[in-house]
């Protein structure tokens, strides 16, 4: 598989200098030709005759979009073919990472009062005062919710930073984060960095040591978070632990159950669990039911919220890989989205050092919440 874009027209081809703003659809586009790349590279010294990387591609875009019967990331596949990978890629990579810095930006603006400067997020704002703080993602693929923290981070001027794991049964997306997180390493010696690449290094910048990857399986009980292990220690020092779209492809069984329990159980007093899924997923029950059982508080709930990729992400930026899969890349998506919190003897202390920037932020965040949902409640302390 080519990728060369000489065949499309080049008015819908950016050119080097752009994009003009900071854009994750172009930061995709430069790690599928890489990955496109290295597969023909690497079909050529093999020889191989499997069917083409496009043809797979095409194949694995049109089984995810077109499989009505559950959600477009729940289509039961195997990530351990590289096309399925790339498929999920470049439907999902940008938007997953938007819905994630919305979710946040979004949560952290309904459970902060302003006018106070106190907030739920306290003992996570804490970590991020004092310099360092620690994410945990369970089934994060390529790293993409990742990615999300680190932006909303930015978006908010909070200088941290990130411990970052990832816990996930396929280990080939090891090597597809691998390559976005390289990509974003763009070096800025000669001050001649464009803005798309001074945000990425910037984010990238906020990394403490990459991210670690973890070998899990939620359907294996009998070695999913054993005790000691590196994966349930890095869990359990985690300040905020991802959930994103997890109980989407996974059947509602007891052994389930009993696994997402265990993940609820390892949270330390004061940690965030982000989870989100589709508006339909049987999910969204039975983790408000272990939430409870566990002894988490719901500090944010929306049944039903539209994110959208912004108009700056431009379609034409993945306009070659567009003629190629077959399909569009998602740019709208309903999900249901839960912030909960284990309780800790902390108070909602004060944040004296909030910076106009962040403040802007959350007055724009509660703003956006109250036309979204008018009958939202905010934090307000006693």
């Amino acid at each position: 598989m080519a990728a060369s874009t000489a065949d499309v027209d080049e008015a819908s081809v950016p050119t080097k200098s752009e994009p003009e703003r900071p854009s994750i659809n172009w930061l995709v586009k430069e790690v599928l030709d890489k990955l496109c790349l290295d597969d023909k590279v690497r079909k050529n010294k093999e020889g191989s005759d499997e069917d083409s990387l496009e043809k797979r591609c095409q194949e694995s875009c049109k089984k995810r979009l077109s499989n009505k019967a559950v959600a477009p990331v729940g289509v039961k596949c195997s990530f351990e073919d590289h096309a399925n990978r790339l498929a999920h890629t470049y439907l999902h990579f940008a938007k997953n990472a938007y819905i994630v810095n919305g979710v946040l930006s979004d949560a952290y603006s309904a459970c902060t009062h302003l006018p106070s400067g106190t907030t739920v997020f306290n003992e996570f704002m804490s970590a991020v005062s004092w310099g360092r703080c620690s994410v945990f993602s369970l089934a994060g693929g390529p790293g993409d919710d990742i990615l999300g923290v680190l932006m909303f981070l930015h978006r908010h001027g909070l200088r941290t930073k990130v411990t970052a794991s990832i816990a996930e049964k396929c280990g080939a997306w090891e090597r597809t984060m691998n390559s976005f997180y390289k990509a974003m390493n763009v070096s800025d010696q000669e001050g001649k960095a464009t803005q798309h690449e001074q945000y990425l290094l910037s984010l990238w910048k906020k990394l403490d040591g990459g991210i670690k990857y973890y070998k899990a399986d939620m359907k294996n009980r009998a070695q999913f978070l054993q005790p000691y292990s590196p994966d349930s220690q890095a869990m359990a020092q985690a300040d905020l632990v991802l959930l994103p779209f997890v109980m989407t492809s996974l059947p509602e069984t007891d052994d389930i159950a009993s696994a997402l329990q265990s993940v609820l159980e390892c949270i330390k007093p004061g940690a965030l669990v982000v989870f989100i899924d589709h508006v339909r997923s049987k999910g969204i029950d039975l983790i408000n039911d272990l939430s409870y059982w566990c002894g988490l508080r719901r500090i944010y709930f929306m049944s039903e919220i539209s994110y959208d990729l912004p108009r700056y992400e431009k379609k034409e930026y993945l306009s070659h890989y567009k003629k190629e899969f077959g399909a569009e890349p998602v740019r709208q998506t309903k999900v249901c989205t839960i912030v909960f919190k284990r309780p800790s003897a902390q108070e909602f202390d004060r944040r004296g050092k909030m910076t106009d920037r962040e403040r802007k932020n959350v007055q724009q965040g509660q703003q956006r919440l109250r036309k979204v949902n008018p009958s939202l409640r905010f934090f307000s302390p006693s």
